[in-house]
This record gives C-alpha cells, sequence and structure tokens, in this order.
C-alpha cells in the first residue's frame, strides 16, 4: 500500500510522506543587506565543524613571524652588550674584561664597590628577621 495520504478540498492538494520526518526551515533576510538566510541550512554547515579553534596563518607565515622576532631579538642583545661594556661594574670584572686602564670606569667601579662594602657592613649576615622577634610579646 502507498503510505502517501493526499486530501482533494477546493483545488488545494496536501501531499506528505509518512516515512519522513517534518522538515522546518526558517528563512529570515538580514535588515542591513538584505541577504536571505536559511536557518537550516546553517545549521547543517555547522554540524561537523570542529569544536576548536582552526589556525589562522600557515606554518611558512608563522616561520617568517619567527625569524623576524629572531632578528630583532638577536640586533637588541648586540645593542645591550655593547651598552654594558661601558656600564661600571666591579673593579675585578674590570680587571677580567681588560678595561681597568679607562679611567672613568675605574672611578664608577671604586665608588660602586664601596657603596657595596658600605652596604655589607650595615647589613651583616644574619642580622635579619628571626622566628623570635615575630608576633606580640605580651602572649
Amino acid at each position: 500500500s502507498d503510505n502517501r495520504i493526499s486530501t482533494n478540498n477546493s483545488n488545494m492538494n496536501v501531499s506528505s510522506n509518512l516515512n519522513n520526518p517534518m522538515q522546518v526551515t526558517k528563512v529570515t533576510q538580514d535588515p542591513k543587506t538584505g541577504q536571505l538566510h536559511f536557518k537550516r541550512e546553517e545549521i547543517r554547515t555547522n554540524v561537523f565543524r570542529p569544536h576548536w579553534n582552526q589556525p589562522t596563518m600557515t606554518l611558512n607565515e608563522l616561520g617568517d613571524i619567527e625569524v623576524a622576532d629572531a632578528m630583532e631579538r638577536a640586533q637588541k642583545q648586540k645593542e645591550e652588550e655593547a651598552a654594558a661594556l661601558n656600564r661600571p661594574r666591579r673593579y675585578d670584572q674590570l680587571e677580567r674584561d681588560g678595561m681597568e686602564d679607562c679611567a672613568d670606569l675605574a672611578d664608577a667601579s671604586s665608588k660602586l664597590d664601596r657603596d657595596w662594602d658600605d652596604f655589607k657592613d650595615d647589613n651583616p649576615r644574619g642580622i635579619g628577621n628571626k622566628l623570635s622577634e615575630r608576633g606580640d610579646k605580651n602572649f
């Protein structure tokens, strides 16, 4: 037997297949662009999309960006190393680098050494917080 139902009322034919479920399609129009949106089609296209973020650039593009960043970091490091040679440092470091003959660096390093010695005199080892000094002494 045929699973089709058909009605004939005043020139109106309705026919449906009982084996297939009813399909609902919502059609809307975007008010700004006037483009028609078919909700059923949007859902169908998004069913098998992965749930994680997809890559936004190729590996070659990423490699180019990484190489450019590495070159920039290398340039900055060279500039910092060149600037560090003229900064004051401990006198023994000046001797190690062979720059103890520069009068300005030697004066700056002797001041740095004196300041460090003064700090060490003012703050001897073991003078920091003690466990017995914590809390209220009245209890």
